[in-house]
């Protein structure tokens, strides 16, 4: 297998701000102070409107033209069904001149999925299978969950926003180290608290001991975790037993945009490196994707161009 690259990334977001405490679930009660929640986005205009900018923005990051993309990834659960969503996807594509891409989808693990996503992608470049991949995550929360925004008996709210990344075997960007993936079925449907909490953990434990394993590194030598934007404790908590300190993981967006479904790694990569953290300042960072059941990682090194 060769290396893969991720040669660049962009995201958009729902083009309003609203306030969580303004949210039905929390007229009554306001969040917790230690969740972090302040903020989240909400999109008037259709999936395609967040997917279009994402993707081109992300091409355009990673010096790629549009028709060397050979292979996109979808993920998401926002798409129409059927035809439609091939009309869909069809049109999506011919506009940003990419209507050689072969389109798949990918899902089933909830937030966690776009940063699979993410090694699969390397695993068709590095295999030969795939020249250059795109990978689009993006989601509307009104499609997805229509029984409202917040989520997790109140460890995230839901926000409207995408996010894409091109990888290739281009060396540029971002080499991709490795990854991980973990569920844990006992988290499926109710349970008492303590199980749950327990299950969980043990979830979290199992992923990064994966992680190591196929990468050879350890807690310390990570700079950044970039996770998804779930409450700010309960993540502290989760990652603090497997060893990362409160330094290390990027919780800024927890506030000022919510939990983007899957897209929120990519989103906090982005925002974290435009905010004026270089990365030479932090050669190896850890994207984690978190649901209820599912968990995925992915290593990143930074190239020296």
């Amino acid at each position: 297998m060769s290396a893969a690259y991720l040669n660049g990334c962009a995201a958009a977001l729902g083009d309003l701000r609203r306030k969580v405490a303004e949210l039905p679930e929390y007229v009554s009660e306001p969040p917790r102070p230690g969740a972090g929640f302040d903020t989240y986005r909400l999109a008037r205009g259709g999936l395609s409107d967040l997917l279009r900018p994402a993707l081109k923005d992300a091409l355009a990051a990673a010096g790629t033209p549009p028709a060397a993309v050979d292979t996109v990834l979808f993920v998401t659960e926002s798409l129409p069904g059927g035809e439609a969503s091939q009309t869909a996807v069809a049109q999506l594509l011919g506009d940003l001149g990419m209507s050689h891409a072969y389109p798949l989808t990918l899902g089933l693990a909830d937030c966690s999925t776009a940063t699979a996503a993410l090694t699969v992608a390397a695993a068709l470049v590095g295999s030969g299978a795939a020249r250059t991949v795109a990978v689009v995550s993006g989601d509307l929360v009104r499609t997805v969950l229509p029984g409202g925004r917040v989520l997790l008996g109140g460890s995230a709210v839901a926000s409207d926003g995408a996010a894409a990344a091109v990888v290739s075997a281009r060396r540029h960007g971002w080499e991709i180290l490795g990854g991980a993936r973990q569920v844990s079925y006992d988290l499926f449907g109710p349970g008492p608290a303590a199980h749950r909490l327990g299950a969980q953990l043990a979830a979290y434990q199992g992923l990064f001991e994966n992680l190591w394993s196929a990468t050879g590194l350890t807690p310390p030598e990570i700079a950044a975790v970039l996770p998804s934007n779930l409450a700010a404790d309960t993540l502290r908590l989760f990652l603090g037993e497997v060893g990362f300190a409160p330094r290390q993981l990027y919780q800024d967006n927890v506030g000022r945009i919510a939990h983007c479904l899957g897209s929120d790694p990519l989103i906090n990569l982005i925002d974290r490196t435009e905010a004026g953290t270089t990365r030479d300042a932090y050669p190896v960072v850890a994207l984690l994707g978190s649901s209820a059941a599912h968990l995925a990682a992915v290593l990143l090194r930074a190239v020296e161009d």
